[in-house]
């Protein structure tokens, strides 16, 4: 489904998560730890960002 698409389909307001992917080889359950305590709110969709190799979000 398209973003579009969900937004057409309701009329409250809406908002997504946005996350970054661990980086390599890291623990991806510590990401799903961080974003099951926001399920509540119940995002139509969650983006995952893609960053470049070199960089590193502290």
């Amino acid at each position: 489904m398209k973003i579009i698409d969900h937004l057409k389909k309701t009329d409250k307001t809406q908002f997504s998560l946005e996350i970054l992917p661990p980086k390599k080889g890291d623990n991806i359950q510590e990401l799903f730890d961080h974003i099951d305590p926001l399920m509540e709110f119940k995002p139509p969709f969650i983006d995952v960002t893609y960053h470049r190799e070199e960089y590193v979000y502290k």
